[in-house]
């Protein structure tokens, strides 16, 4: 292969999206990661190494082996939202209109996977989205990548509008593939095959939509303090307490459950409990903490109601939150509020 090939350009992240879709259990992750010399560790939420596109590749080829099924890619990128690109997902999701989303992506994105760049073409009426690859691979994997990628723009397109984009139309340099019937149960717009490009055409009627995402300033602030917070958890640690909250803290607060932790972590939730409680934790404890911080931050940093700091962090009545604010820190959050920066506020009650 190339030399962009051996370039470390890929997050780990990627390959557990894989491990996830083909429902690995945590016994068969190595067949998975089969001649790329990588560890199972690469695996586990948190973990955030760079591996080669040499090595992608060969993940994506073990995968088809375990899996088989030809539309592969385009089921791989049904997982690839907005929040799975860190930063540059939450930018193009806080962006005023779609236009700024795209240029977010098309700005931001190599610096996340250096491979992979958007342009922008204006032409008429349209604007095209296309996607450039800049890998050595056989054909059956790059196209895999390219619809995973194809995918990832329209999740971007549609979370900003609000809606599927319909009045759109893909591209693809690559022959109609077998399995091409099934493209309309991902892509929600026309697809054409055989195009001089990999592209996404959009209307220039659409590009100035603002963005239908909800408070862009309060999402941004909580993604913030979120991802400050995992930094500052140690990363190499593999101990399951750790594990446990940096994948809490990578998502949006009550969006995950116990059962989907464990399913993340490639074990049963039992097993999930026996570790932790090896570790002297359990998983509502770990939530507990985490929850605790991010509303004492949220009351201490920004000027949100407390109706709305709840609903941040998944609590559909505000009651709930009250309830629970006093059990960790011993006063309402009203009062917490009014005594921030005191000593006479101190942390979660043990």
């Amino acid at each position: 292969m190339a030399q962009r090939s051996a370039q470390k350009a890929f997050p780990s992240v990627y390959s557990r999206i894989i491990a996830r879709e083909l429902r690995l259990q945590e016994r068969d992750l190595p067949r998975l990661l089969l001649g790329t010399g990588l560890p199972t560790s690469i695996l586990m939420p948190g973990d955030e190494s760079l591996i080669t596109g040499m090595q992608q590749v060969q993940v994506l080829a073990n995968a088809h082996k375990i899996d088989k099924a030809p539309e592969l890619g385009l089921r791989l990128g049904r997982h690839l939202q907005p929040s799975t690109f860190g930063a540059i997902g939450y930018l193009a999701m806080s962006s005023p209109n779609l236009l700024t989303a795209l240029e977010a992506l098309r700005d931001f994105l190599p610096l996340r996977i250096s491979i992979i760049h958007l342009d922008l073409d204006w032409n008429g009426d349209w604007l095209r989205c296309v996607v450039n690859i800049d890998l050595d691979a056989p054909e059956k994997y790059l196209r895999m990548l390219i619809e995973c990628v194809t995918l990832m723009v329209q999740a971007v397109i549609e979370s900003v509008l609000g809606r599927p984009i319909r009045e759109g139309e893909f591209g693809f340099q690559f022959p109609r593939p077998d399995y091409g019937e099934v493209y309309a149960n991902y892509l929600h717009s026309p697809v054409l095959f055989s195009q001089r490009d990999n592209c996404l055409r959009i209307p220039a009627g659409l590009l100035y939509t603002e963005n239908a995402s909800g408070d862009a300033e309060s999402y941004t602030r909580a993604r913030d303090m979120c991802q400050q917070l995992l930094s500052e958890a140690p990363a190499a640690t593999l101990s399951m307490i750790e594990r446990v909250r940096r994948l809490l803290l990578s998502q949006i607060p009550g969006s995950i459950n116990e059962d989907e932790v464990a399913s993340a972590l490639f074990v049963g939730k039992r097993t999930l409990a026996r570790r932790l409680a090896r570790e002297g934790s359990s998983y509502r404890a770990i939530r507990e903490e985490l929850l605790s911080q991010l509303a004492a931050r949220h009351l201490r940093e920004s000027n949100s109601s407390v109706e709305a700091v709840a609903a941040l962090l998944g609590y559909h009545d505000a009651a709930n939150f009250r309830r629970a604010f006093r059990r960790w820190y011993g006063v309402a959050p009203s009062v917490f509020r009014a005594a921030a920066g005191n000593e006479t506020v101190g942390g979660p009650a043990a």
